[in-house]
């Protein structure tokens, strides 16, 4: 008896010893930095106070997620810097990338901005690969590359300048 009870406390702590051994999953981190936004299509139209430059803020999804939106740009076509610190230890990273512009007050709801190449598709999709560093989906690339976003198939057309890093 004495000897099966010594077995079974070797086997619950060898049990408890491998699994502390086990490989954690390795976060990578990186991130979308978008370095300029222009309009291709006027989006704040002449209104009765006179014309008004565009106020871009983006949104982002990852795997999902909301992460939230920028602060406002108000340019028509000007070099910025929004910066969004992102982690993940999935190696393949689903992201949405939207491009608003704000109308506020008077001027209504704010425009959805069509940066997908694609007609009936205004926001970019793309899958981001931790590993390799390859980027497929409506934009086609690798980490480090600076990759332009330009809507040609629908209303309110912008431009959009990013990349991953």
């Amino acid at each position: 008896m004495r000897v099966n009870k010594l077995l079974f406390a070797s086997v619950a702590v060898l049990g408890v010893a491998s699994a502390s051994f086990s490989t954690p999953q390795r976060v990578r981190t990186f991130s979308i930095v978008m370095t300029r936004v222009a309009q291709t299509d006027n989006l704040d139209k002449l209104d009765q106070l006179g014309s008004d430059k565009a106020d871009f803020y983006s949104v982002l999804w990852v795997n999902g997620k909301d992460m939230g939106r920028t602060a406002n740009a108000s340019t028509d076509d000007g070099k910025l810097t929004w910066r969004r610190n992102l982690s993940s230890a999935n190696r393949y990273v689903k992201i949405r990338l939207r491009l608003m512009e704000d109308d506020g007050g008077l001027d209504g709801d704010d425009d959805h901005v069509d940066i997908n190449k694609r007609s009936g598709k205004k926001d970019l999709d793309f899958t981001y690969d931790t590993v390799t560093g390859r980027i497929t989906g409506d934009v086609v690339g690798r980490k480090g590359g600076l990759f332009h976003a330009a809507g040609e198939g629908d209303s309110d057309r912008g431009q959009l300048w990013f990349k991953i890093e």
